[in-house]
């Protein structure tokens, strides 16, 4: 009997050393991530480690009987906090998805309680997350929860993220950037003058000319202002025509080329365009 109570404290303390040891590898990683503005890529993640750190405590045992049920009562507690935790987190995202092209990738999420958000986090670390973007959705319709969203990779450095917006639901344009060398151009449209052509079909064309901005296709001529862009600093810009004139995205590429497609869900073409 003596024996077993031996073997029994023993293997109360290494339990207790192991917890103690999980707990603080979950303080410090959690510490480290929020100093670093890092987030874990799914919420419970920190519920789930919780709960391997709780049930290792509630292996723990006490001869004493007064101190085993104040002991177990206490680790019970927290677990239902725990399992409450991990509820609201997993009950508080309407949306969640990761989008993926080769080494890149970035997460899209809708909160339930936030009407005028959708967050946009870049991997990083495998786990970990970092918050990239807070795009305005208006008047709180949700794109990615109805499904009115399209992405695509133009090539492994940049994504673009189109969804419809506000309460005549019209297309809208995220323009995402993965380039480590992290160069930016924020002021792509004043960077550009002259006439662009299309190098797939030379009847398409784009030319900058100050302010005005007209797109020529095969079939068209279409006349934006800059006033009318959105310049959004990493790469690209897009203008938004009035009336039923198609919204077109303009991207600067490093080899003195542009990117132009249409903002359109419905409309995945885009084309390289040199001078």
């Amino acid at each position: 009997m003596k024996s077993i109570l031996q073997k029994l404290s023993k293997y109360r303390w290494i339990t207790i050393c192991v917890t103690v040891l999980l707990l603080l590898i979950r303080i410090f990683l959690q510490k480290i991530a929020k100093s670093k503005g890092l987030y874990l890529s799914h919420d419970y993640i920190y519920n789930i480690i919780n709960y391997i750190i709780l049930a290792m405590a509630l292996s723990v045992y006490f001869t004493n009987k007064k101190v085993r049920w104040v002991y177990s009562a206490i680790i019970l507690i927290l677990l239902i906090i725990n399992t409450i935790g991990i509820y609201k987190s997993i009950d508080n995202v309407q949306f969640q998805l990761t989008f993926t092209h080769e080494e890149n990738s970035f997460i899209v999420k809708e909160i339930k309680n936030d009407s005028k958000f959708i967050l946009v986090y870049k991997k990083q670390y495998k786990i970990f997350t970092r918050l990239s973007d807070k795009i305005a959705i208006g008047n709180g319709y949700k794109p990615f929860s109805n499904k009115t969203y399209k992405v695509i990779w133009i090539n492994n450095d940049k994504a673009i993220l189109k969804f419809l917006y506000g309460e005549a639901l019209k297309p809208k344009v995220e323009i995402l950037n993965f380039s480590k060398n992290n160069k930016e151009y924020f002021n792509v449209l004043g960077s550009l003058q002259g006439t662009w052509t299309d190098k797939n079909n030379k009847d398409n064309s784009i030319t900058f000319n100050g302010r005005e901005i007209s797109y020529r296709n095969s079939k068209e001529v279409y006349w934006y202002s800059s006033s009318d862009s959105d310049e959004q600093g990493n790469y690209g810009s897009v203008l938004y025509a009035h009336n039923d004139d198609p919204s077109i995205y303009i991207l600067k590429n490093e080899d003195n080329t542009i990117t132009v497609g249409y903002a359109d869900i419905n409309n995945d073409t885009w084309s390289i365009y040199s001078k």
